[in-house]
C-alpha cells in the first residue's frame, strides 16, 4: 500500500512539472509583444542649431567727458530720444572760463612784447647803417691824410718842409686807419646786435604762438563742458548725476549710452566648433525671449566672425542675427534662444526615430533589414554623422519584420528616409520607447544631410 502511494505521488508531480513546462513554453513562445505603429509620411524637415545669445542695438556709442569737473546740468534721462549736436549735459565752467581768461592775458602780453622786439630790431637795424655809414667816412678821412701824406713827403724830400711837419701828416694817416678799423668793429658789433634782437623777436613770435594756442585749448576745454549727443538715438544709459565730479584724468569717463536706432537691433550668439560649419550668411534665424513666451521673431545670420572664444573649456565664434524691431518690443539686453536653419527639406518621407531603435526583450534571429546596422545619420551635410540604430527579430512566432530602409536627416523624434519606405506604410514602435535618434557620442541628432528624399 505505502509503494502504490509513493508511486501516485510521482507520477502526479511528474504530470505537474510537464503541465508547468508546457504552460510555460507555450507562453513564453506564444506571448505577442505589444506594439504601436506609425505612419511613413511626406512633410517638411528643418534642421537647426540652437544657440543663446543676447540682444544689442546694432550702434552703440559711450558718450563720455574730455575734461574734469563736476556735473552742473543733465538735460537727458534714460529712453530719452536725442538728435546729433543736442546738448545732454553740462559741467560746471567757472574754472574753464578762468583757463581761458589767463590765457587770453598771456597772449596780450606776449604781443606787447613782439612790438617791443621788433622796435628792438629796428634800432639795432638803424645802429647798423650808422656804423657802415661811419665806416665809409672813415675810409674818406683815410684817402684824405694818405693824400697829404704823400704830398709832405715829396715836400721833406724837396726840403721843403720840415721832419716834424712831415712826421705830422704820418700821424694823421696813422689815426684815421685806426678810426677805419674803429668804425668796422661797430659794423660788426651793430650786425651781432641786429642778430640778437631779431632772435628775441623770433622768440617773442613764437610765444604768441604758445600762448594762442594755450588759449585754444582754454577755450576747446570750456566747449567741452558741453556735452552733445553725438548721433541720433535714445538713451540707454546714464551713469552720473546732477553734483557729482567726474574725473578724465586717464580715460574719457562714460556719462551716457546711446542706442543709435533701436528699430534695427542684432543677437550676438556663440555657435560651437562643431556646428559653425554650418552656418552660413543669410541663413534664417528664428528666437525666442522671456519677455513674449509663445512668440517667435525672426532675422537673418549678418556675421560671422573669425575671432574665436572660449567658453567653459568650450570653442565658440560669434555669429550675428539681424533683427528688424519696428515694434520696438525687443530690448536691449535680453537673453534670446536662437534656431538658426542650417537646411531645410520639402516633401520628405518623414519616419518617427522610434521606429529605428527597436529592441527586443529576448534575443533572437538576425533581422531581415539593414536597420539594425550602423546607418548614415544626421550630422555635418552629406551623412558625415552617425546614429546607432539597433534592431533584431523577436523570439515570437510571428516574427516583427524590419524593413531595408536607410535612415537620411534625423531631428527631433523625426527622421528622413533614403529609400526602402512608401508613403502610409506603417512601421512598429515599441510602447514606451522614447524614439530619439542619437549620436555615436550620444548626443540629439538635428542636423540634416544631403541625400534625396
Amino acid at each position: 500500500m505505502t509503494r502504490r502511494k509513493v508511486g501516485l505521488v510521482s507520477v502526479l508531480v511528474v504530470l505537474i512539472l510537464l503541465g508547468a513546462g508546457g504552460f510555460y513554453w507555450f507562453n513564453a513562445n506564444g506571448r505577442t509583444p505589444s506594439y504601436r505603429t506609425a505612419p511613413v509620411e511626406r512633410g517638411e524637415l528643418l534642421s537647426t542649431i540652437s544657440a543663446t545669445g543676447t540682444l544689442n542695438a546694432v550702434v552703440t556709442v559711450q558718450v563720455g567727458t574730455q575734461v574734469s569737473g563736476t556735473i552742473q546740468q543733465l538735460l537727458v534721462d534714460f529712453n530719452s530720444p536725442v538728435k546729433k549736436g543736442m546738448l545732454i549735459a553740462r559741467i560746471d565752467p567757472s574754472i574753464f572760463d578762468a583757463k581761458v581768461n589767463q590765457a587770453q592775458a598771456d597772449l596780450e602780453s606776449v604781443r606787447a612784447s613782439v612790438l617791443n622786439q621788433r622796435a628792438a630790431v629796428a634800432r639795432a637795424q638803424a645802429d647798423l647803417a650808422n656804423a657802415r655809414a661811419n665806416v665809409v667816412r672813415q675810409e674818406v678821412a683815410v684817402r684824405d691824410a694818405k693824400i697829404k701824406l704823400d704830398s709832405r713827403t715829396r715836400l721833406f724830400q724837396e726840403g721843403g718842409i720840415s721832419q716834424e711837419e712831415r712826421d705830422s701828416s704820418q700821424a694823421a694817416y696813422d689815426s684815421a686807419v685806426a678810426q677805419v678799423d674803429a668804425a668796422e668793429a661797430s659794423v660788426r658789433a651793430s650786425q651781432a646786435t641786429l642778430e640778437v634782437t631779431r632772435a628775441q623777436l623770433t622768440a617773442a613770435e613764437a610765444q604768441v604762438r604758445q600762448k594762442q594756442a594755450a588759449l585754444d585749448q582754454a577755450q576747446v576745454d570750456l566747449r567741452n563742458t558741453y556735452i552733445r549727443a553725438p548721433v541720433d538715438g535714445i538713451v540707454v544709459s546714464r551713469n552720473v548725476d546732477v553734483g557729482q565730479t567726474v574725473a578724465a584724468s586717464l580715460q574719457a569717463p562714460t556719462l551716457f549710452l546711446i542706442a543709435q536706432d533701436l528699430t534695427k537691433m542684432q543677437v550676438d550668439t556663440n555657435v560651437d566648433e562643431a556646428d559653425i560649419g554650418r552656418v552660413a550668411l543669410e541663413q534664417e534665424a528664428t528666437f525666442t525671449v522671456d519677455s513674449y513666451p509663445g512668440q517667435t521673431f525672426r532675422g537673418r545670420v549678418m556675421q560671422i566672425r573669425q575671432a574665436p572664444q572660449v567658453i567653459q573649456n568650450v570653442v565658440t565664434y560669434n555669429t550675428v542675427v539681424a533683427v528688424s524691431n519696428a515694434d520696438l518690443k525687443l530690448k536691449p539686453g535680453m537673453t534670446a534662444n536662437v534656431k538658426l536653419l542650417v537646411a531645410r527639406r520639402e516633401n520628405a518621407l518623414l519616419v518617427p526615430n522610434a521606429a529605428f531603435r527597436f529592441r527586443p526583450d529576448a534575443g533572437g534571429a538576425t533581422p531581415s533589414a539593414a536597420a539594425g546596422a550602423q546607418g548614415r545619420g544626421s550630422g555635418a551635410p552629406g551623412g558625415a554623422g552617425r546614429a546607432r540604430r539597433e534592431a533584431s527579430r523577436p523570439s515570437c512566432r510571428r516574427p516583427l519584420r524590419v524593413p531595408c530602409a536607410q535612415m537620411g536627416e534625423v531631428r527631433d523624434r523625426l527622421a528622413r528616409t533614403r529609400g526602402g519606405l512608401a508613403r502610409g506604410q506603417r512601421l512598429g514602435q515599441r510602447r514606451g520607447g522614447r524614439g530619439v535618434a542619437q549620436r555615436d557620442g550620444g548626443e540629439r541628432v538635428e542636423a540634416l544631410g544631403d541625400g534625396e528624399g
